[in-house]
Formats: C-alpha cells, sequence, structure tokens
C-alpha cells in the first residue's frame, strides 16, 4: 500500500501526487493519510506489518519528525519525500536548507524558441547517478524548454517553476556528496541537490526538491524503480503496472491533427501504409462540410488506423466551461458520425489545452479520454504516466502527447531530428508510451514543412531509428494505444491474506495485449485471470 500524506488543506496538491501513484501503481494502491493518523496509527501497523507499506510524505512537518527519524532508524520502511523536510528532519539527513536564491530564479527563464531552432533555461536538473549502476547517471533536464515560441516542448516534460506553487522547486539545499542523485546546475556550477537517497540498514528515503515530485517527467521512472525493485529482499516493496505492454520494450503511437483539411494528409497515409505503420487521424467536425473530406478516413480505419474527435470548432480551452467543452464533443462525435459512421471514443485538445472542466465535459459527452499536455498551461495533465487524471472521473483517463514533429522544429544545424530521437530515447529508458503529432497541409498554412516529399522522408527517417534502435517496440494507432492505457488504468491490486492479489477488468478485445507487472527482479505477464504475487 502506497501511504501518501500532503499538508492539511492542500486538496489539489493531494489529487496530484495520489493520481500519479495511482496511475503507475493500480486501482486500490494508494491510501490518503493526514499527518495525525499517519503519526497516530503507522508506528504500530509498521511493527507489525511492513512488508508491503511505502510512505510518500510531501512537506513532512516538525510534529513528524521524531517518528520519521524513529522509523529509519529501528523499522523496516520505505520512504518517499516530495518538497520540503522541517528542520529536525533536515538536520538528521545532514542536509542544510536555505530560501530560493537568486541566481536559481535567474536561471529558471526561458525565451521563446526561434525557428528551426530550441530554447531551453540555463538551470538544468543533471544526474550523477541513479538507483542502480548506470541508470539516469547521465539524464538531465532543464527547468524549462520550448521547441517552438513559448508552446510545447518536444522532450516531453513539464516546467520546474520558481514561483513557490506546487511545480515549484521548494527550496536550496545542499545533501552530502554520497546521497546526491541529481543536482540543479546552471553554467556548470550546482545550485542545489534536487535528488537525494539515503540509505540505513532497514529502511532507505528518496527525496526530490519539490512538493510534487517528478509527476510530470521521465524521472518518473526513478520513482517507480523505487517502489518495485530497489533493495526488493530488504525492504518493502509494491508492484508497477508497466505502461509499456508485455513482452516490449517500447511502444509508439502517432496521429495528424486535421485542424482545417483531412484529404491532405493522403500523401503521407499512403507512406505510412508502406511502412506498415498505424496512422491516426484527430478529426475537427467543421471540416467536414466538405464530402471531399469523408473518404480518407474511411480508408484509415479499414487499414487498421484511428478516428478521433478533435472538437467541434477548435475553440481555445473548449470553449470556457464544462457545458461547452460537453457540447463540443457532442455535437463533434454526431458529425463525424454522420460523416464516417465512426463514433469517436477519444478526443483530442485543441491546443493541447486540457483543463479540469473540459475532462468533465467530455466524459459527459461519453468520451472514454482525451489527448492533450503542454507545457505552456494546464500543468496537472503533463503526466509521465498514461492514466486518470488528477480529479477527472474514474473511467476517463488522458495521455499527454507533447511532441510535434513539424518543419519549423527541425533543426538548422547538425541533425535536423536530433531532438526527435531523443524524445523516443527518453520514452525506451523510462518505459513510457511515445506518443507524437503532425498536421495535414492547408491552404493557409503548412507548419514549416516546405513540401510533403520533406515531410515524408522526416517521418521516415523517425520510424526506421526507433525500428533500428529495437525490434521489440510495438507501433499501435491512437485508440488501440488509449484503450491498452484504459485497460491497465483499471487493474486493482490489493494486499490481501498476507499476499498481493491483482484483479483485472474484462479485456476490451481479444487481441487486447497482455499488462506487464514489474516485481522484484521479474516482469510478469498477466492476462484477464488476474494473479498473486
Amino acid at each position: 500500500m502506497i501511504q501518501v500524506a500532503c499538508p492539511c488543506g492542500n486538496d489539489e496538491l493531494r489529487e496530484i501526487v495520489c493520481a500519479a501513484f495511482e496511475r503507475a501503481c493500480g486501482l486500490g494502491s494508494v491510501r490518503s493519510i493526514s499527518y495525525s493518523e499517519l503519526a497516530i496509527n503507522e508506528f504500530a501497523h509498521l511493527q507489525t506489518n511492513s512488508k508491503y507499506t511505502i510512505w510518500v510524505l510531501v512537506d513532512p512537518p516538525e510534529e513528524l519528525a521524531p517518528l520519521l527519524i524513529l522509523a529509519l532508524k529501528t523499522m523496516v520502511v520505505k520512504v518517499i519525500v516530495f518538497g520540503a523536510v522541517s528542520p529536525s528532519i533536515a538536520q538528521f539527513l545532514g542536509m542544510q536548507v536555505s530560501v530560493i536564491s537568486e541566481a536559481v530564479i535567474n536561471a529558471s527563464v526561458c525565451s521563446p524558441a526561434p525557428t528551426y531552432q530550441f530554447s531551453e533555461s540555463e538551470g538544468f536538473i543533471s544526474y550523477v547517478k541513479g538507483l542502480s549502476e548506470g541508470d539516469y547517471s547521465s539524464y538531465s533536464r532543464a527547468l524549462c524548454r520550448y521547441d517552438y515560441a513559448d508552446e510545447w516542448n518536444n522532450l516531453g516534460f513539464g516546467a520546474i517553476t520558481v514561483n513557490g506553487s506546487i511545480w515549484s522547486l521548494s527550496n536550496c539545499a545542499n545533501v552530502r556528496q554520497e546521497n546526491a542523485l541529481a543536482y540543479l546546475v546552471a553554467c556548470d556550477e550546482r545550485l542545489s541537490a534536487y535528488c537525494a537517497l539515503w540509505d540505513y540498514p532497514q529502511s532507505s528515503l528518496l527525496w526530490f526538491n519539490r512538493q510534487v515530485g517528478p509527476v510530470d517527467s521521465y524521472e518518473w521512472r526513478l520513482v517507480e524503480i523505487y517502489i518495485y525493485q530497489y533493495r526488493f529482499s530488504e525492504i518493502p516493496a509494491w508492484p508497477v503496472v508497466s505502461e509499456i505492454p508485455y513482452g516490449y520494450e517500447g511502444a509508439v503511437t502517432m496521429r495528424l491533427d486535421c485542424d482545417e483539411d483531412v484529404e491532405s494528409a493522403r500523401p503521407l497515409y499512403m507512406a505510412y501504409k508502406e511502412w506498415k505503420a498505424p496512422f491516426s487521424l484527430a478529426l475537427q467536425a467543421t471540416v467536414l462540410a466538405d464530402p471531399r473530406h469523408h473518404q480518407l478516413p474511411l480508408e484509415v480505419m479499414a487499414s487498421g488506423g484511428a478516428i478521433l474527435s478533435h472538437t467541434l470548432t477548435h475553440a481555445p480551452n473548449w470553449g470556457g466551461s464544462q457545458e461547452e467543452a460537453m457540447r463540443e464533443g457532442v455535437e463533434s462525435a454526431a458529425i463525424i458520425n454522420q460523416a464516417t459512421e465512426i463514433i469517436p471514443k477519444y478526443a483530442v485538445s485543441p491546443f493541447h489545452q486540457t483543463p479540469l472542466y473540459a475532462r468533465l465535459g467530455l466524459a459527459q459527452a461519453s468520451y472514454s479520454g482525451c489527448i492533450g499536455g503542454i507545457i505552456a498551461n494546464d500543468p496537472d495533465f503533463v503526466m509521465a504516466r498514461g492514466g486518470r487524471p488528477p480529479y477527472s472521473e474514474p473511467d476517463f483517463i488522458g495521455h499527454t502527447q507533447q511532441c510535434m514533429l513539424h518543419g519549423d522544429c527541425l533543426l538548422e544545424t547538425g541533425d535536423p531530428l536530433a531532438v526527435y530521437k531523443q524524445a523516443f530515447e527518453q520514452s525506451f529508458l523510462s518505459r513510457t508510451f511515445f506518443g507524437y503529432l503532425d498536421h495535414p497541409f492547408s491552404e493557409r498554412y503548412q507548419y514549416g514543412w516546405n513540401d510533403e516529399d520533406e515531410r515524408i522522408n522526416a517521418h521516415g527517417q523517425l520510424i526506421d531509428y526507433i525500428r533500428k534502435l529495437s525490434d521489440r517496440v510495438l507501433f499501435l494507432n491512437e485508440n488501440d494505444a488509449l484503450d491498452f492505457m484504459h485497460y491497465k488504468s483499471n487493474i486493482y491490486i490489493q494486499h490481501v491474506d498476507g499476499a498481493l492479489k491483482v484483479s483485472t477488468p474484462p479485456a476490451p478485445n481479444k487481441k487486447a495485449l497482455n499488462v506487464a507487472i514489474e516485481y522484484g527482479e521479474n516482469i510478469y505477464s498477466m492476462d484477464s485471470k488476474g494473479m498473486v504475487l
């Protein structure tokens, strides 16, 4: 059981952290607990049954310090801490803490990206080691990054701010070198510790210098490894429900967002058919008023592709209210169905803006989930793992797909596709489902591509690179990818009679992929019968 304790009254923070652990560890795995309840009950619980208990403590207060220190010294316990620690806990850990410095504030700024270039803050999170030899030892990420203007980040992570919000660095901290896993670095100077690990004979503590931890970054994989594998035979562990289906090392899905045209996607569609790679179209319903756009969606579906709704009017922020979002979703689905006889199960957010009210409106409109996520807004929808977003309906899922393969994002120096290759490599390393997108040409705009040949060549090079990296990368259309995430998001894990029972929902279809359960040194294949660990 993952026990999550947050500061009293911060419901948003609690929901974001709990939802992130639930996406990784299954339904039934996460329990929200108050600090007062933890202090009263958990010490006695640890004395009798600690094999499966992991504490997640956000900004642990001073009154918890005696219990935490005693547990780390004498009990079998695994702890994750997000955010600031109290003075006594800091002293016990050998941590010196100070307010966020001007140097950190200045290093967090990121300018809009020029065309054919990217822009990053001077401040970076730089890992020096991982939980085992080799993992994450060379990973780094900017506090803020843009690949187009000040809108999206093709490497997929959200922004670490310095504004005191839950998405902010909590403070400046120094830790002993032997404990440090990552530092905040600018101009080759270490400005603060960001991630650290403390080991004791029967316990361990992993810390991130941010209230939400790495819920919006590939670094989340470090949390998963710590939960299911780290010191497995010595201290508590809990299974992780892998985002990558069993038997594969990576997974990829792509789409075109048809904002202004559909039929112009045909040349790229034909190329994907030749490459034997799934193809997906997200349709803005108003475009379908022209019947010449009706045929390609039918061909895409017939060839194993997918059709999604890209709203009715492409209104910013889904029209500004839950009611408007529901209307956009309902009317878009009706028009797509009338034109193609296809009923879309999933939606794509215009401009990737996905506020909570839009998710609730789409659920009311009978959608099973949506795609969005962008560094510029709605940070709670920039999720390291696909699944239920914070505060959303139980059966509604989200997937962050921030990587946009556009001509004006190709680099003008070096390898034009270097960023996209890096984005996939990060997904591959962290067992993250890699989603990328493009847009069809229109009379108004070509998204930086000089011509169709240039665009097809770039897409082909990226797919070829992915396939050469591993022959165990799964390519799925968007519907099948989201169906799998929906299925895995309803897996239930319980501690029953001294064992872990994994229950599964009904498989979405006879060809459903098996879910991978990571636990200890093993990856288990879980079918529709469930399992006991």
